[in-house]
């Protein structure tokens, strides 16, 4: 289990630079708000929901807990592939 969180975590935060600059391809004239939302809005939502997932561990068990976060991915992927190629 260790090693799967592990690679996780990597494949989590490895995009994060992608991810900054493809918000600001988005907004190209407010690329400091797109970096601010894109960084800030990650640590945000995990912050809130690692809470939740710990609550869940205890009570389910670790891997009941991180199943939905792992699922994640193909819903984000489906709604990512509706977006617009940015403006050249």
């Amino acid at each position: 289990m260790p090693l799967c969180a592990a690679a996780a975590a990597a494949a989590l935060h490895v995009p994060f630079s992608l991810q900054v600059a493809l918000g600001q391809d988005y907004l190209p004239t407010r690329t400091g708000t797109a970096s601010g939302v894109t960084l800030g809005l990650t640590g945000s939502v995990g912050g809130l929901a690692s809470p939740l997932i710990g609550a869940a561990a205890d009570s389910l068990s670790l891997r009941a807990a991180l199943l939905p976060p792992a699922a994640l991915p193909v819903p984000a992927w489906a709604l990512a592939r509706r977006l617009p190629e940015p403006a050249a």
